[in-house]
């Protein structure tokens, strides 16, 4: 009975949480830049929605008469919603059944195929995930210029569905996710005393992974299969838009009102939100508790004399601090190139933007010998303009050297605020929380799994980012706004994440021992947690890196730019108010139509070559950190929280190595 007032509890929590989330844009209505009264009014009207069944309506826009047509919420139901999720559904397993098979087939391999294997899925998730839609394109327009034969529909007109094409392009991602997944769980598993016991009765390789691995590592992958599917979510959402299927993200553009966004969104939650409860249930997932040890003793904030002991060694010469997880990245090109690389994007950026003001010249016409115009915007790369030129005859050269310097140092900017607050957050989850609350923490970040983090910034967003007259912010609000909310709205999750990597230290034979004779919060936090959270939170940094690089891309598809951008009433342009990459990202649904590639191609190898570098650095960093996993296995199943899947060294959340 405990168990499920939990589980009602905990749904609870996360409808009201996206009720909440919903009606944020009725904030950023008015003249005032927060406006609470109507927040209040928008949230009101939601809750009131779901006792009013007549109001469970949507609307869209009638292209052809433009007027708001509504929409009954059983129609979107049986209708585009029985549509996007069978689309989700369909990539999923068909991902997660190639990924398994891969891994097989190559954990079977050695030397330089395994290596190059591996290198091959490291650089295919270097790519935007929405730039395997252009990829699949050109492949089957030139076998279709060949045979005469179009494999594949690249676009739903008039409602018309299409399937392959859409299953194709959203499985990528999550293919390469699994696969790196499945690789490093059954690397870790070959470890176990186990295994050596039934390699030394002669069993085969393969019998070991597939009658002894693959129970132990199926329950891993499920575990982690959130974080993945959190990820693949936001993708539907661009393949839907780039595609034109009129899915869930068409109707939730055309209605943006709170009661609309809540039952959407609703519609996302629930059904991943009961079928991983179910399951967690069959397998008796146990959860992860601070030792009881700390909630017997009262810990001191700080001690006078560990205050004294700490400045001394500050200040005194001749003592050499330890660092706790040394990088040492002399010779270490697998790290330096990639630094390297980064640096020398960001100050040609610096440099240009001191030199040049940031100016963007516009070539409207090419001019041939004869003086007569060859030909307008958009123009083709050539001699005289290296990259072409956009549909408007910006220099896409140019545009991104202006635009990179506001990619890197937003990305890194938010990267840090979200580790950062999450470690302060954290250090609150595991001191100064009790139990309950800090169940609500882990069911909220575990409920956020289950929404696509693109459209929650997206909806967070929209208000402050696109206006139809003047501003009512600055340039730097609008900025600060933007990595505020970009950096907050996974903030239960990062503090979820941090503070149960410190339960885990907490629990700790030497750690309680050091409790137990006097030791200070301060001095726990220094010389137990800190040296073993270092690395990870290092790590985190650099998946967090990852991520917003991809969520900026998304955002651009969704034209949606940094700083935001003024629409214009007899133009359907939007002029944004600085030149950043991801707002290049945002022709991509018309280069998408008219193949004109080189206007997409170079943002599109610029994000390709800032998300390998980063991905290179976070392989780097956990290599550094990885520990040979040691002891039995043991029936105590437990899940540690995952921020973003970056698959590198992840713990089997299956072996409980040190129980108190």
């Amino acid at each position: 009975m405990k168990k499920i007032i939990a589980l009602l509890a905990k749904f609870i929590l996360g409808v009201i949480g996206i009720m909440l989330i919903s009606a944020t844009p009725a904030l950023f209505r008015g003249d005032t830049f927060f406006d609470f009264p109507a927040y209040a009014l928008a949230v009101k009207s939601v809750i009131t929605s779901f006792f009013t069944p007549d109001e469970w309506t949507l609307s869209y826009l009638n292209l052809s008469t433009f007027e708001t047509v509504p929409f009954s919420f059983p129609s979107f139901l049986s209708g585009p919603y029985l549509y996007s999720m069978p689309l989700l559904l369909m990539a999923l397993v068909f991902s997660f059944v190639i990924a398994f098979v891969l891994a097989l087939l190559i954990l079977q391999s050695t030397g330089i195929f395994k290596r190059s294997a591996l290198q091959f899925a490291k650089i295919l998730q270097s790519f935007p995930d929405f730039s395997y839609v252009f990829l699949i394109q050109i492949a089957v327009l030139a076998f279709y210029s060949k045979t005469g034969t179009l494999l594949l529909s690249f676009y739903s007109l008039g409602g018309e569905r299409i399937y392959l094409a859409p299953v194709l392009c959203l499985s990528v991602l999550p293919t390469l996710l699994f696969f790196k997944l499945f690789v490093l769980l059954y690397e870790e598993e070959q470890q176990r005393s186990y295994v050596e016991l039934a390699r030394s009765k002669g069993l085969s390789q393969f019998e070991v992974l597939w009658k002894h691995c693959t129970s132990n590592v199926l329950r891993s992958v499920f575990y982690q299969s959130k974080s993945i599917i959190w990820l693949t979510l936001s993708t539907l959402l661009i393949i839907e838009y780039l595609f034109g299927i009129e899915g869930i993200l068409y109707y939730l553009r055309s209605d943006f009102s709170p009661k609309g966004i809540t039952f959407i969104l609703l519609t996302l939650f629930i059904p991943f939100f009961f079928f991983y409860t179910f399951m967690e249930l069959l397998l008796k997932r146990s959860e992860v508790e601070r030792n009881a040890v700390f909630e017997k003793f009262n810990l001191r904030l700080f001690d006078a004399q560990e205050i004294r002991t700490s400045w001394k060694r500050i200040f005194s010469k001749k003592t050499k601090t330890a660092k706790p997880f040394s990088y040492r990245v002399k010779n270490r090109m697998a790290i330096i190139i990639p630094l390297l690389l980064v640096t020398s994007f960001l100050l040609a950026s610096l440099l240009y933007g001191l030199v040049a003001d940031d100016e963007v010249e516009q070539i409207q016409y090419a001019y041939d010998e004869d003086g007569s115009i060859a030909s307008s915007a958009p123009l083709a790369p050539s001699a005289d303009v290296v990259f072409g030129t956009d549909p408007y005859g910006f220099s896409i050269a140019k545009q991104l050297l202006v635009g990179i310097k506001y990619t890197i140092i937003l990305s890194l900017l938010i990267a840090t605020l979200r580790v950062v607050l999450g470690y302060v957050f954290g250090l609150l989850y595991v001191f100064f929380l009790n139990t309950k609350a800090r169940n609500i923490v882990n069911s909220v970040a575990d409920g956020m799994h289950f929404l696509p983090l693109t459209l929650l910034v997206y909806i967070l967003l929209l208000p402050v980012l696109i206006s139809s007259g003047e501003w009512n912010s600055t340039l730097w609000e609008r900025l600060a706004f933007q990595v505020l909310i970009m950096s907050a709205v996974i903030l239960p999750i990062t503090t979820s994440a941090i503070g149960n990597e410190m339960n885990e230290t907490l629990k700790k034979d030497y750690v309680v021992s050091s409790v137990l004779m006097g030791g200070s919060l301060s001095w726990i936090l220094a010389k137990h947690i800190q040296p073993q959270l270092w690395p990870k939170l290092v790590l985190m940094w650099t998946q967090h890196i990852v991520q917003v690089l991809q969520m900026f891309v998304h955002l651009g598809i969704l034209n949606l730019f940094v700083g935001g951008a003024l629409s214009q009433i007899d133009s359907p342009r939007l002029i944004p108010e600085i030149y950043e990459l991801s707002g290049m990202i945002s022709i991509s649904r018309e280069v998408f139509v008219t193949n004109q590639y080189w206007m997409i191609l170079p943002p599109l190898a610029i994000f390709m070559m800032l998300i390998y570098c980063f991905t290179t650095i976070a392989e780097y960093l956990t290599q550094k950190q990885a520990v040979p996993v040691k002891g039995p296995v043991t029936n105590q199943f437990k899940e540690e929280p995952n921020l973003v899947p970056s698959f590198t060294r992840i713990k089997n959340p299956h072996v409980n190595e040190e129980m108190n």
